[in-house]
C-alpha cells in the first residue's frame, strides 16, 4: 500500500505550500517528426526548467518548510554527485541556513562553481564515504536532506506526477506510459505515487544506466540494495545504494525496469540537441534512448510522456562526452 504521506490529499497541500517556492516548469507536445521518429505521441516534462537546474529542488524545499525551524537550527547537510547538491545549495542559500554540502570528488567543476554560487560550504568526499559523512553531521546537529529517500522527499517529486495529471485532465487525453530516469528511487516513487492512485491504468517504465541498475537489481532481488556497482557517465544516476522507504514505495508503483547503454545516451544527447535545440545531461535522455532501443513496439500510437529530470551540464562537459 502508498504510504498516506503520499495520498493525493497530502501531494496537493505540499504543492501548495512549494509552489511560491519553485518554477512551474512547462509541457511540450513533441513535433510530428519526433512522433514519427520514436512511434508514439510524445510528451515532455520539462524539470530541467526548475530552479537549481533539476527536479531536487521540490524535495528540498519540501524538507525545510514542512518542519519546525528548530531542526535547521545548526544547519542542513546534504550528499550528492551534483543535482542534489545543487539544489540543497540553493535552499540553503533560499533559507539563509548554514551548510555542509558533501560533493563527490569526480563532480565536474560546473556543478562545483553552481553550488558555490549559492554560498555552499562544500566538502568533497566519494561514494562510499558520503553517507558516512552526512550522517556524522547528522549527528553534530546538521538536518540531513536525504537525495532520494523519506516522506519530505518523495512527496515534493510526487507534485510533478500531480501536474502531469492536471495536464493530461486538460487535454481529455490519457496518459499511456510515463518514461522515468530512475538513480536512487525518489522521482520514480514519489511521480508514480501520485499517478498511480489518480491514473491506476497508467504504465510507470523505469530507465537505469546498465553501470548504474541498482533499483532493478533490487526489484529482481526483493530488497534494496545496500552496496550498488557503478560505472556510467550518468553521475546523476550514480546511487551507490538504496534505502527502503524510496524501494518499497517503488516496488508497488514501477511497471517494468529497462537499462540503456552510456552509448545510447550520448546518441540522444546529441539527438536532442539538433532535434530540441536542448544541451541535456546522460541522465536527461536516457528515457528517449529507451524509447527508441528497449520498449519502441509497445509504445506504438500510445501516448507517452518522459519526465526531462535535470540538466545541470556545461559546455565542455558536454562536448567531451559526445565527441
Amino acid at each position: 500500500m502508498i504510504p498516506s504521506d503520499l495520498s493525493p490529499d497530502n501531494i496537493r497541500t505540499t504543492l501548495n505550500k512549494i509552489q511560491p517556492y519553485i518554477n512551474k516548469t512547462p509541457f511540450i507536445k513533441a513535433s510530428t517528426k519526433l512522433d514519427e521518429f520514436f512511434s508514439t505521441n510524445l510528451y515532455f516534462k520539462c524539470e530541467f526548467l526548475q530552479k537549481s537546474g533539476s527536479f531536487k529542488a521540490r524535495g528540498a524545499i519540501n524538507n525545510i518548510i514542512s518542519q519546525d525551524k528548530t531542526k535547521f537550527q545548526k544547519g542542513i547537510t546534504a550528499v550528492s554527485a551534483g543535482n542534489h547538491a545543487i539544489a540543497a545549495s540553493f535552499v540553503a542559500n533560499l533559507f539563509q541556513l548554514d551548510n555542509k554540502i558533501f560533493l563527490y570528488e569526480s563532480a565536474n567543476p560546473y556543478r562545483i562553481s553552481k553550488c558555490k554560487s549559492y554560498n555552499a560550504n562544500i566538502q568533497f568526499t566519494n561514494p562510499k564515504q558520503a553517507f558516512v559523512d552526512a550522517s556524522n553531521a547528522k549527528n553534530n546537529g546538521y538536518y540531513f536532506i536525504h537525495p532520494f529517500d523519506g516522506p519530505h522527499t518523495l512527496q515534493g517529486s510526487a507534485t510533478i506526477g500531480l501536474e502531469i495529471i492536471e495536464y493530461f485532465k486538460n487535454l481529455v487525453t490519457k496518459l499511456d506510459y510515463i518514461i522515468i530516469s530512475v538513480g536512487g528511487g525518489g522521482l520514480i516513487s514519489g511521480v508514480s505515487s501520485y499517478i498511480k492512485q489518480l491514473s491506476p491504468n497508467t504504465k510507470v517504465i523505469g530507465v537505469e544506466p546498465e553501470g548504474a541498475k541498482g533499483m532493478s537489481d533490487s526489484i529482481k532481488l526483493g530488497k534494496p540494495l545496500r552496496n550498488v556497482s557503478v560505472n556510467t557517465i550518468a553521475d546523476s544516476l550514480s546511487a551507490p545504494l538504496h534505502l527502503e522507504y524510496s524501494y518499497n514505495v517503488a516496488k508497488l508503483v514501477i511497471d517494468e525496469m529497462v537499462t540503456v547503454t552510456d552509448d545510447e545516451m550520448k546518441e540522444f544527447m546529441i539527438y536532442a540537441f539538433d532535434n530540441l535545440k536542448l544541451m541535456l545531461e546522460p541522465a536527461c535522455v536516457a528515457g528517449l534512448a529507451a524509447i527508441k532501443y528497449k520498449i519502441n513496439e509497445k509504445l506504438k500510437n500510445k501516448n507517452t510522456l518522459v519526465i526531462l529530470c535535470g540538466s545541470n551540464i556545461d559546455k565542455i562537459t558536454w562536448n567531451k562526452l559526445t565527441n
